[in-house]
């Protein structure tokens, strides 16, 4: 158990029966495995988030044990004095076994680096270097490594895509440095770096189909989980592998250090069709936080497309959420011996394995090194070094070398994206005949100086344009390599009818034209004879440099924006929205509770001691909230009425009474389903402005506010409509690029 207080021990030792039944026996290992590698780090007491990357205690090391066993003789691999104090936080083994390639921080340096080696010490090369953390490395075929990394794919002139003012995205909740995907040679030359995600790829691995698994953090309003997803050796094709549609129902939060297990092949229906290979993998299910990176085992099969996968979880009592624990939790597994046996090289810790209770109780985790055979549900300890978590541990074995993935790419800056069918979908369900055009967004987060655009929960986006659909109802577009994007289908009231809810990104060069929006990847495309309409047109060039992906002036003007349709990019509450309010609607929505039509709601915030009283406010003035685990004065009262608190209120223990809604009168991500916007009731936009057609009027009955009031001069023009529907597609937020005159000041009450 390890240096641990008493109390803690017997606490802790009477709950490790529960997990599985662990029995002193390392003879259970197949004859095969002779030898293990695996990670000495030393006990970690941070929060343990799924995507950190930099966590740093010095005494790491990288280590040989053979035989694998208690008494088998242990080699430290990072012997040479550069690692003294260093610590090792990921590793790879070549293809032939004889060598590795490892992620270090030493303890003269700042940054995580790439070093390789020979197993028997010699050859020892470090690989990068500079400001930046260069992690998670993976041997790839060709005699090349991938690998992750916070540098910045736009910073570099070989991307294609080289803008020296673009800054690594940094993630809006967690406030860190995005890690995300680049690949170079052997010896650390021809480094390249891939598109851009606007929150972290981590943990990735290699399959035998030469596709790179990883985790990556989906993350788009409500969504807030790390799924699994592949993508070509060469950065390409990316796709979903496993967590979203049917797949991942019943499921955990997120999937981390997913390592394959086997290939079943000859697979057929019940009609005797042949059936996709079905890929076997093993994951840690767990929380995003709290759990130290460790959780349950799933086995998954991903059956050839994500809506068809299915997990097995293979160790029902470890609980997959980031409650403490009552038996332990296991922190990574390797498949060894015939895969249909399930048995697994597995770090396990006794234990709540919960960081908040371990640092109440002054205690630690402490992962051991176990086989762990999921048909009995049995733990076979192997290896416990109580100094250090023993994790990560592989076979010293050689594999097979797979084929080259790759995809072919054109040249130039821009990624083509488009479909041959949008109402092709296994995931959204779109009324035929209902888009108009295609809406085209940019994401990024905090690095455009906004720690929270708003209190919804969405990163920060910019609108590239909107197109219209072709008569076959395909598309073409032209976007910046690299930029992470997202699509929504409009329809004639210029309200998004169905929103991917991923962010989807390309190389430079790269064509990501598909069948439909995320249509069934089992499937085979319906293609007519001769070229879609999108094709002959042309992509539609939506590529321009990061300065003019931003609203322009008004003529004449440096400091009016042109919100007019064609020309706006972000909505920005305070200067895009605000002006509509005072001219049309602050003369009702005053905040006062007296009046019809402004109700409260009192907020009191246990964990705080404090409490608060929320009156309906459409005016400007900044509004310091006071309640919530995220307190600021960064927002209007028009924005917290319209919007609601949402997230500011975090994990406080709070009673609300009152007429109350988190996330206040939106839908945010969809106007169509607000209450602001069904009262509204805006007009057809397209394909010409029609004030006759309204997008809602149940039963015949059609209300327009405020012309219901009798006021029907307050009643907003199109573009005034378009501009609450646009901020509430786009996720409803206050600070968008136009903001940038406030950005340095954000947390400054009053600097709105």
């Amino acid at each position: 158990m390890g240096n641990r207080n008493t109390a803690t021990v017997l606490a802790l030792s009477t709950l490790a029966l529960g997990g599985a039944c662990s029995k002193n026996n390392a003879s259970a290992l197949p004859n095969d495995v002779r030898a293990i590698v695996f990670l000495q780090r030393m006990p970690r007491t941070d929060a343990g988030n799924v995507f950190e990357y930099t966590s740093y205690v010095a005494g790491g090391r990288l280590v040989k044990l053979e035989p694998p066993s208690a008494d088998g003789k242990l080699t430290v691999l990072t012997s040479d004095p550069m690692f003294a104090s260093a610590d090792v936080m990921s590793y790879d083994l070549s293809f032939d076994a004889l060598s590795v390639v490892f992620s270090a921080r030493l303890a003269n340096n700042d940054h995580y680096n790439i070093f390789s080696m020979n197993l028997d010490g010699t050859n020892l090369k470090q690989l990068t270097e500079g400001g930046n953390d260069y992690v998670y490395p993976v041997y790839l075929a060709g005699s090349k490594i991938f690998f992750t990394t916070n540098l910045n794919v736009e910073n570099e002139p070989s991307s294609g895509t080289f803008s020296a003012d673009a800054k690594q995205f940094e993630d809006e909740y967690e406030r860190a440095t995005t890690a995300q995907v680049g690949t170079m040679n052997v010896d650390g030359t021809g480094m390249l770096l891939g598109p851009r995600n606007v929150s972290h790829r981590v943990s990735p691995a290699l399959l035998p189909n030469g596709r790179v698994l990883y985790t990556e953090w989906l993350h788009m309003g409500p969504a807030n989980d790390g799924h699994l997803r592949m993508m070509n050796a060469d950065m390409t094709a990316m796709r979903e592998a496993f967590g979203g549609e049917d797949g991942g129902i019943g499921g955990t939060n997120s999937y981390l250090k997913g390592r394959y297990v086997q290939t079943i092949t000859g697979r057929t229906d019940a009609a005797g069709n042949p059936l996709p290979d079905d890929v076997q993998l093993v994951a840690v299910a767990t929380s995003r936080d709290r759990t130290l990176q460790a959780g349950k085992l799933f086995l998954i099969d991903l059956n050839g497309t994500e809506k068809e996968s299915k997990f097995t979880d293979m160790t029902p009592l470890v609980p997959g959420d980031r409650v403490p624990s009552s038996v332990g939790r296991y922190y990574d597994a390797e498949i060894i011996g015939d895969p249909n046996n399930k048995q697994f090289l597995t770090s396990w810790a006794d234990g709540p394995v919960e960081s908040e209770l371990l640092a109440q109780a002054k205690s630690q985790a402490n992962f051991g090194i176990y086989l762990y055979d999921a048909n009995s549900q049995t733990r076979y300890p192997i290896y416990d070094d109580p100094t250090y978590w023993d994790i990560l541990a592989r076979p010293v074995k050689a594999r097979p070398e797979p084929q080259v993935t790759a995809s072919p790419l054109a040249g130039g800056t821009s990624t083509t994206i488009g479909a041959i069918n949008v109402y092709d979908s296994s995931i959204l369900k779109i009324l035929a005949g209902s888009v108009q055009k295609v809406r085209l967004i940019e994401g990024f987060s905090g690095e455009e100086g906004f720690p929270m655009f708003g209190t919804t929960e969405f990163d920060g986006q910019s609108l590239y344009s909107e197109i219209p659909l072709q008569q076959d109802n395909s598309f073409a577009a032209s976007v910046p390599g690299n930029v992470p994007f997202h699509i929504q289908l409009i329809d004639k009231f210029a309200m998004s009818v169905a929103n991917e809810p991923i962010w989807i990104s390309g190389r430079a060069g790269e064509n990501r034209v598909c069948g439909g929006c995320h249509e069934d990847r089992l499937k085979t495309p319906v293609l007519a004879p001769g070229q879609t309409q999108a094709e002959l047109a042309g992509a539609v060039n939506l590529d321009v440099p990061r300065a003019a992906r931003i609203t322009p002036f008004v003529a004449g003007s440096t400091t009016s924006y042109d919100f007019s349709y064609g020309k706006i990019r972000g909505v920005p509450w305070d200067k895009a929205i605000q002006p509509i309010l005072d001219a049309k609607c602050v003369s009702c929505h005053d905040g006062d509770a007296s009046k019809a039509g402004n109700p409260s709601y009192t907020v009191t915030d246990m964990t705080r001691k404090t409490s608060q009283t929320f009156t309906f406010d459409l005016r400007g003035q900044p509004l310091t909230v006071n309640v919530g685990e995220k307190m600021t004065g960064a927002y209007t009262a028009s924005y917290i009425s319209v919007m609601g608190l949402g997230e500011l209120l975090g994990e406080d223990v709070v009673t609300i009474t009152g007429t109350y809604a988190q996330y206040g009168y939106v839908s945010a991500g969809s106007a169509k389903d607000s209450k602001i916007i069904q009262k509204l009731n805006p007009p057809q936009r397209f394909p010409a402005v029609d004030a006759n057609v309204r997008a809602f009027g149940a039963g015949g009955v059609v209300r327009v506010h405020p012309t219901d009031t009798g006021h029907p001069e307050w009643e907003l023009t199109a573009d005034e409509y378009y501009r609450f529907i646009l901020n509430i597609d786009m996720g409803g937020q206050f600070y968008f690029r136009e903001n940038r005159d406030v950005a340095q000041n954000y947390n400054m009450p009053g600097s709105i």
